[in-house]
């Protein structure tokens, strides 16, 4: 936590003027030099006149991501030391955004504590930073002196040799203490954050072999700053010496122990349970808050906010565990400080890990052995019409010869990224079935997002169609409502790709969104399928009955066909024929069964 500033600058990029304004007031209280962009492009041109201190990124914006820009800073050696944060709704850029270079992200809607937090985190370590570049900038200097002064002595050895034994033995003296600073924090004599980053990493590496069980544990002292400003920085200093001496006294030499910076401290240590862990935390923490310190005739006592983590195989890196802390910190000061919050992968989460990796082999086998299989489930106009609606449903075929639904094996293809292989399954299939079928039968097929952002999609599409021969104007491709958020400009491409071509889309799950009618208003689509939670109960519900009414009307005022899901009694049918709904889908009409069984 950064106590203390020279003003310091800080750019907030964001297509979105109101979320700028929003981090703006969010950010006063640092009183940080503000820049604005709106634009990657903007971006890119004010840090190249300005090079501000921090650079805040909205992950999701049009014409130039923020993976872009942010990859585009990094490019260029100048950049590199700047911190980037990403804003985003969804986590699920977060791996990308962490390897183009992003030391951190803030999920919206910003939280101004979370914010200032992460700032300052970052503020401070680049701070650090920059004290160890300069400090083996001395370094450098130093060697190039000492080695010129070396060669000019060496032709004068004899006359000036006990002069030039005194610089080598300067020079070395310099070179531990450049090392020790390197490693040790200058204030308390304790590992910096460094130092601990470098012993988290050998843990992480053994993890595999369970040598022994370890835990995390972050410390924030609570208004440390009240003794900065009512007694001096000097007074903080001796408060933050005294304070390590108390943990080195409360931990063994075994522990490894580091100030990380400002008043936060972490701790590195094994021990036999997480009962026993949080017993040993919580024993620490009243030592801390029990203790007194003194100051001229003034006694102060402190707090403190908490996380202990427990390492386990779930942790994949020490960024990782880092972020995991620092947020689980901050639940503790959220709660008003003086609180220790736990942060513990179950063992029934990581069963049910082990559980979905042993999904993944058969998803495999399943696609080099043909074992997938397609049903389909009807799309009933409401008012009766020649053309024919389909939907195409994939199921697997398990070792046992049973038959999985998706939900069993979709959730895991895509969290493991391994669905758009399923995904060219299924369009292999689609594409030869529906080459046999006559004109007026439509068929719709689900994408993934994955499948979906990547720039190869179209093309792909376009070679089955020749291959297989197949007629564009019969086939409306699927597209969740999450996924086309995530992937918007992606998806936008896609479609502006294949529209011309005869090719119709669905909006599928529409108004599980948190923007549904604006991303509606952005995406060329035919059709619009209301989701099923607000379908399944609209003869019972009258709030899901101004949904479905609501949607339905925003998308016919746009020229979009609408379809609703899980339609399963009469009741609700009527209503929806009320509400003019074009089209609808369920088990009241049609359950779900294999293709091989359709005739036309």
């Amino acid at each position: 936590m950064i106590n203390k500033l020279d003003q310091f600058s800080i750019l907030a990029v964001d297509d979105d003027p109101t979320n700028i304004n929003v981090i703006v007031s969010h950010l006063k209280p640092l009183n940080a030099k503000m820049l604005i962009a709106t634009s990657g492009a903007t971006a890119l041109d004010i840090i190249k006149a300005k090079n501000p201190d921090i650079i805040i990124l909205d992950i999701n914006m049009p014409n130039m991501s923020g993976i872009e820009v942010c990859r585009t800073i990094k490019a260029d050696p100048k950049n590199k030391h700047i911190p980037i944060l990403f804003l985003t709704s969804s986590e699920t850029d977060i791996s990308e955004a962490f390897s183009v270079g992003a030391v951190d992200y803030i999920i919206k809607p910003v939280r101004p504590e979370e914010l200032i937090a992460r700032v300052n985190t970052h503020l401070t370590l680049g701070t650090l930073v920059e004290s160890l570049n300069h400090a083996n900038a001395m370094l450098e200097s130093v060697n190039e002196n000492l080695e010129q002064k070396v060669a000019d002595r060496t032709k004068e050895l004899v006359s000036v040799n006990v002069n030039l034994r005194r610089e080598i033995d300067e020079r070395r003296r310099l070179q531990d203490k450049l090392s020790y600073l390197s490693n040790y924090d200058f204030v308390t004599r304790m590992f910096n954050r460094t130092s601990m980053e470098t012993e988290v990493k050998k843990v992480l590496d053994r993890m595999l072999t369970k040598e022994a069980n370890y835990y995390f544990l972050f410390i924030d002292l609570d208004q440390f700053k009240v003794i900065n400003d009512t007694c001096g920085h000097i007074a903080g200093d001796e408060l933050l010496r005294q304070i390590a001496d108390l943990l080195r006294s409360l931990f063994s030499k075994d522990d490894i122990i580091a100030r990380l910076g400002g008043d936060e401290f972490a701790v590195l240590f094994t021990i036999d349970t997480l009962e026993h862990a949080i017993r040993r935390t919580s024993a620490v923490k009243e030592a801390i808050e029990s203790y007194r310190f003194e100051w001229g005739e003034e006694a102060f006592k402190h707090s403190l906010s908490a996380a202990l983590v427990e390492l386990d195989a779930s942790i994949d890196s020490v960024s990782h565990l880092m972020s995991i802390a620092e947020r689980t910190c901050f639940e503790s000061k959220r709660k008003g400080g003086s609180e220790l919050s736990v942060y513990n992968y179950t063992k029934q989460h990581i069963d049910k890990t082990h559980q979905q990796m042993r999904i993944i082999p058969l998803i495999h086998q399943a696609i080099e052995n043909d074992n997938f299989t397609l049903y389909y489930q009807k799309v009933t106009p409401i008012v009766e019409e020649s053309e024919i609606k389909i939907e195409l449903l994939i199921r697997l075929i398990g070792i046992d010869g049973k038959i999985k639904p998706p939900g069993q094996f979709i959730p895991i293809a895509e969290k493991f990224h391994i669905i758009t292989e399923i995904d060219k399954w299924v369009l292999r299939k689609a594409f030869v079935a529906i080459a046999d079928m006559p004109d007026n039968v439509e068929f719709s097929i689900n994408l993934s997002g994955d499948f979906i952002a990547k720039s190869s999609a179209a093309e792909l599409i376009k070679q089955y169609v020749s291959e297989f021969n197949a007629r564009p104007s019969q086939i409306c491709f699927e597209i969740t409502e999450t996924s086309a958020i995530s992937n918007l400009e992606s998806t936008q491409e896609f479609i502006s790709s294949l529209k011309p071509l005869g090719f119709k889309f669905a909006l599928d799950d529409f108004g599980t969104g948190t923007s549904s009618y604006e991303y509606l208003k952005k995406l060329s689509v035919d059709y619009v399928k209301i989701d099923g939670m607000f379908v399944r109960d609209i003869d019972k519900d009258d709030i899901s009955q101004k949904m479905v009414e609501s949607i339905a009307g925003i998308a016919k005022a746009k020229g979009i066909m609408v379809i609703a899901e899980c339609v399963e009694t009469m009741e609700s049918l009527d209503i929806l024929k009320k509400l003019n709904i074009n089209y609808y889908q369920g088990y009241y009409d049609h359950h779900p069964e294999n293709l091989s069984n359709f005739r036309p």
